[in-house]
């Protein structure tokens, strides 16, 4: 699969875009889960509800935050792959973390849901042929296409990953 072009997305969503290393984005997805699932198991318990500073999220609140932004794009991944044209909405992540209530799960009950949706999504990208891959759709009033969607979920996991290991377990 071919990446997307700056066109593709939103430009705000090119550093999401960039973390991706490889072409192979199926393979990136993939991957993903084995190695966001041994950070997880190597975080030590006390951590879990840990914020480095005020107002910024938990350890369970940045993997619920990574699992809900890939529900609501994988969910638009799938309209557009349909072509179904009509306009989405965006999306307030604060507002979603502060009504998931996701510090009264454990970490070992989100990194399962993580795997379990990402795997769900992923079981539907590799039915997807270059015309759907190609499919322009609009989210928060900006065009973006599948492919560019599908780029950007790997990006925002390896994003908050990178920011779970340098702000978070970085003693």
């Amino acid at each position: 699969m071919k990446r997307p072009l700056p066109i593709e997305y939103p430009s705000f969503y090119k550093s999401y875009v960039d973390y991706v290393k490889t072409d192979n984005i199926i393979k990136e997805l993939r991957d993903q889960v084995i190695d966001i699932q041994a950070i997880i198991s190597e975080i030590p318990e006390e951590k879990e509800d840990f914020a480095y500073a005020p107002g910024k999220w938990t350890i369970k609140e940045i993997i619920g935050h990574i699992i809900d932004t890939e529900r609501v794009l994988g969910y638009r991944a799938m309209r557009f792959a349909r072509k179904d044209k009509t306009p989405l909405p965006g999306y307030d992540e604060n507002h979603y973390v502060a009504n998931a209530n996701f510090n009264k799960q454990t970490l070992y009950s989100l990194g399962h849901e993580f795997a379990i949706v990402r795997e769900a999504n992923l079981a539907l990208f590799k039915t997807w042929d270059e015309e759907a891959l190609s499919q322009v759709g609009v989210a928060n009033g900006l065009d973006v296409t599948v492919r560019s969607l599908l780029f950007m979920i790997a990006g925002h996991a390896t994003h908050h990953m990178g920011v779970i290991k340098e702000k978070y377990l970085n003693d």
